[in-house]
């Protein structure tokens, strides 16, 4: 059993009580939705653990702090949420210095502020294999209705708010959470579905069309345009194609958006939002690139996954 295969299991198990407490949105998405007498709040948590999302002394302690409130953030822009605040559990291993600790939370800290999401709480244990962080948020959404990953439609268009792949090369450690721009798109698109590219386009993709009961379409020449300066890099290097370190990394921490006007209709953006076309959303299921000689190549899902 893989990991989205366990989570599966768990929506089975866990889901039950949605409509009925009050959970508008339970697992599938990329926050929980909580509807209360004052509105609907996001509640959200991600865990960064040592080894597996970064590395000593390749991370700086604070590149390590900022990933960790970072995540949870993303997730709060791709619902076209607002930060509110946020908790933090850590479990540090015995022999780490405490001000690598300090320089952690310094760095978790200056994103809290930038985002006005203050850390107001948490848990503090030991771990025997490297340092592990469990942030918790909490969001709410008063100028629009949350926007889920389920609610694309055949004819959208398919948009991401920067370049893809190559994150291992440093963004991923110091990437930007959209958290205005996934603001903006609600408050001044068609949007019908979105979720951030964190465990890879084609993943991600993948479940924006499993929970859409759609497929999609990738416009192989739009892809390319997409592609990032680090993941030619790595291409260069490496001998693998640009093209799939572009579709199957993960940690770009963009926003991928099904939006319903086509690019030549999109109104002028503000200087901080960008969006590039890379596709549409079709009936059918699954997920193909198209080229321009008329080729149709099935994409697999090739994101990170944890088991």
């Amino acid at each position: 059993m893989n990991e989205f295969e366990f989570i599966s299991w768990l929506r089975q198990v866990l889901d039950r009580p949605v409509g009925r407490t009050g959970v508008a949105v339970g697992i599938g998405d990329d926050m929980a939705v909580i509807d209360l007498p004052g509105g609907k709040v996001l509640l959200g948590s991600d865990m960064v653990i040592e080894n597996i999302h970064f590395t000593f002394p390749d991370a700086k302690p604070e590149e390590v702090g900022h990933k960790a409130l970072g995540r949870c953030l993303s997730d709060c822009a791709a619902m076209a949420g607002e930060p509110v605040a946020a908790i933090v559990s850590v479990a540090r291993p015995p022999e780490m210095p405490v001000e690598i600790l300090k320089g952690v939370f310094q760095g978790m800290m200056q994103l809290a502020d930038r985002f006005g999401c203050p850390i107001v709480g948490g848990d503090t244990s030991h771990s025997e294999k490297g340092l592990v962080l469990d942030v918790c948020l909490l969001g709410k959404c008063q100028r629009n209705e949350p926007t889920l990953r389920r609610g694309a439609k055949a004819g959208d268009y398919l948009y991401v708010t920067g370049t893809l792949g190559g994150s291992i090369l440093g963004k991923h450690l110091r990437f930007e959470p959209k958290i205005e721009q996934g603001l903006w798109i609600a408050e001044h698109l068609p949007v019908h579905a979105m979720i951030d590219i964190s465990d890879g386009l084609s993943s991600d993709l993948g479940h924006m069309c499993a929970e859409s009961r759609c497929g999609a379409e990738l416009f192989s020449h739009a892809v390319e345009a997409a592609i990032s300066v680090d993941a030619r890099k790595l291409s260069a290097k490496t001998g693998k194609e640009a093209m799939d370190y572009a579709i199957n990394d993960g940690e770009d921490f963009e926003l991928l958006a099904a939006i319903g006007i086509s690019p030549s209709e999109l109104p002028d953006l503000p200087e901080n939002v960008r969006l590039l076309p890379i596709g549409r959303i079709v009936e059918e299921s699954g997920i193909l690139m198209i080229y321009p000689t008329g080729r149709r190549v099935e994409i697999q899902a090739g994101g990170y996954r944890h088991f």
